[in-house]
């Protein structure tokens, strides 16, 4: 009996130590991208620390707590301001740390829930006037930590099979999915982390004949919390709530019904209680083009297998020579072991077999196998078709409520599926081969394959890792004067990206390409010994008969009207970059290289 004992405890340790093996090692390997080829940041990644700990002040270019307590409105756009500006956007100041009243006010005003950026905010308040892109890559680690350890339960309770669950995190954790997903300072990997647990606990409803009531409280609070993370968790706990309505009264269990219904509703309620802008912020995000739905679904699966499993056609050059290779291999091998051991029971055994599979193909019955077929589809697990639902809502979700012709790095908006969907492949691959008794060995090799094929065809997106010859961007605007012209009026809000670029500047002007003119006394007010740097975006160009121009925003700011007008490129460069060089404070003007921020070019220019 105590023998019996140890070797259960040593199976149960072997695959906790597996399983910390794996992800210890992700990790690692997510470390050293980002060390090593994480070269910018997104946008959004900036808005993470500037909504959490801007007090009251959700976005740089206006002043919204003069706004918002009737004082008028100050603009931070056309005169200089003080690098602190920026500093204070995206750091806790003393005084103001723990206020999640101003996270919740930020969060009413922009477009997501306020828990991630409560979480972000609740880090940078041990650390007041602190910057610094460790406390979102904490965030993102610890929870592809708990996402792992989940998926591996949610992957055991539907293959059956620990150490197939194990082969589902290895192959989930290596993907450019899991890193894009990890590098991303964003809600997004908290959001995928909820998921995961989300349906973990409801494979726990179907293999429990009885579940207690804890379970299903602890579901009502998984959705209070994924739903506080992001809107697209609301729609996944929706479907998946529909699913299981549906379930409890097909089979006539109305006292799971209504304790699970409660659980959801009440969740949903009490969401919409902690904060009460969830529903017109969440209604407010669609901007629907319902033309290019279809063309933006398939898109979507594009973006969902392309970083997961390698199946586009560049992928073929990987698993046809592979596949080739291996069959090959096989026969080489087995040939003179075949021959070797001829006189054997198990080699004359099998050369029967291989002489017999003619035969066998003849006395199939194609409605047997239809019938065997149905039967293996009608066992699969019920989490899976669930899975299936949910992957299907949230692409039509974001075909439907996204415009991906005037977004970049459409993909985020399906984080929250992708490891559900690496395991509904690993699902999908055990249904092929549920037939051969080593199907578990097949689905793993298959896996395992997928994983150097990532490798292979190396596709991470969210290094942003663009074209730049400017190494050094903290160091070259350290302590300087900095003008920061935007190519279009409505491109001002990227000013705040400048935590990014200007974090330890002295002074910072903010203007626009075609109000630069404008802008003019106030560039020319400043008075300093310091070095001053030209950023100027490159505006939109048009080629018409091989001719480029240069298309220019100009906005009327007394009534309240932008236009847009075409200049030609020796007009743009006589009329809006030498009016840098022939401003009072330009002592010397020379180009100094091109920077890329969040995939617009900047040229910069020493003025002094």
């Amino acid at each position: 009996m105590k023998e019996k004992i140890l070797k259960v405890m040593g199976k149960k340790y072997f695959i906790h130590i597996a399983l910390s093996l794996i992800i210890f090692l992700q990790l690692v390997n997510i470390t050293n991208i980002i060390v090593n080829k994480k070269i910018a940041f997104h946008s959004d990644e900036i808005f993470s620390y500037g909504l959490a700990n801007s007090f009251y002040e959700p976005y740089l270019e206006t002043d919204s707590v003069r706004d918002r307590i009737g004082e008028g409105h100050l603009d931070n756009i056309g005169h200089w301001i003080s690098s602190d500006v920026i500093r204070e956007y995206v750091t806790v100041q003393k005084g103001e740390q723990f206020r999640y009243d101003s996270v919740w006010y930020n969060q009413s005003k922009d477009r997501h829930p306020p828990f991630y950026y409560s979480v972000i905010h609740t880090i940078s308040s041990f650390f007041p006037d602190v910057f610094s892109y460790v406390f979102g890559f904490a965030v993102n680690f610890v929870c592809f930590v708990i996402t792992q350890i989940f998926l591996y339960r949610l992957s055991r309770n539907i293959l059956k099979s620990k150490y197939l669950a194990l082969t589902v995190c290895f192959f989930w954790g290596f993907t450019t999915a899991a890193i894009d997903l990890t590098i991303f300072i964003r809600m997004y990997c908290m959001l995928a982390m909820w998921a995961v647990i989300f349906l973990y606990l409801h494979s726990k409803l179907v293999i429990d004949n009885e579940p207690s009531v804890r379970q299903f409280i602890a579901i009502g609070v998984v959705t209070v919390f994924g739903a506080l993370t992001q809107y697209l968790f609301l729609f996944m706990a929706f479907v998946t709530a529909v699913c299981f309505c549906i379930r409890y009264i097909c089979r006539k269990n109305w006292k799971k019904f209504f304790i699970y219904g409660f659980s959801m509703l009440g969740g949903a309620g009490l969401t919409m209680l902690i904060f009460p802008s969830y529903l017109p912020n969440m209604l407010s995000e669609t901007q629907h083009d319902k033309t290019n739905f279809f063309e933006q679904f398939g898109m979507c699966i594009r973006y969902i297998t392309d970083p997961i499993f390698p199946i586009s056609r560049s992928d073929l050059i990987f698993w046809i020579p592979t596949f080739g290779s291996i069959i090959i291999t096989l026969i080489v091998f087995s040939i003179p072991v075949l021959y070797l051991f001829r006189d054997k029971a198990f080699v004359i055994n099998l050369l029967k077999k291989l002489r017999d599979i003619p035969q066998d193909i003849k006395k199939i019955r194609f409605k047997e196998s239809i019938i065997k077929i149905f039967l293996r589809i009608k066992n699969i697990n019920f989490i899976s078709w669930v899975m299936t639902v949910i992957i299907l809502v949230i692409i039509s979700v974001t075909s439907y409520s996204v415009k991906f012709s005037s977004m970049l790095y459409i993909n985020r908006y399906l984080f929250i599926i992708y490891p559900v969907t690496a395991l509904l492949i690993s699902c999908f691959i055990y249904f092929l081969f549920s037939w051969s008794r080593y199907k578990k060995y097949i689905t793993a090799f298959i896996l395992l394959l997928a994983v150097i094929a990532r490798f292979n065809s190396w596709g991470i997106q969210y290094t942003f890792s663009d074209y730049t010859d400017v190494d050094d961007i903290l160091s070259l605007t350290n302590d300087a004067e900095c003008i920061f012209t935007s190519a279009e009026y409505n491109e001002m809000w990227m000013m705040n990206y400048l935590p990014a670029v200007m974090y330890d500047s002295d002074n910072i002007f903010v203007t626009y390409t075609g109000g630069q003119r404008d802008d003019k006394e106030q560039l020319e007010s400043i008075d300093t010994d310091k070095p001053i740097y030209l950023f100027i975006q490159k505006p939109n160009i048009n080629y018409i008969d091989k001719n480029i121009s240069y298309l220019i925003d100009r906005y009327d700011r007394q009534n309240d009207i932008l236009y847009t007008y075409e200049v030609t490129e020796d007009e743009y460069k006589s009329e809006y970059i030498d009016f840098y060089r022939k401003l009072s404070i330009t002592k010397e003007f020379g180009y100094i290289g091109k920077y890329v921020i969040f995939s617009r070019e900047y040229s910069v220019y020493k003025l002094a």
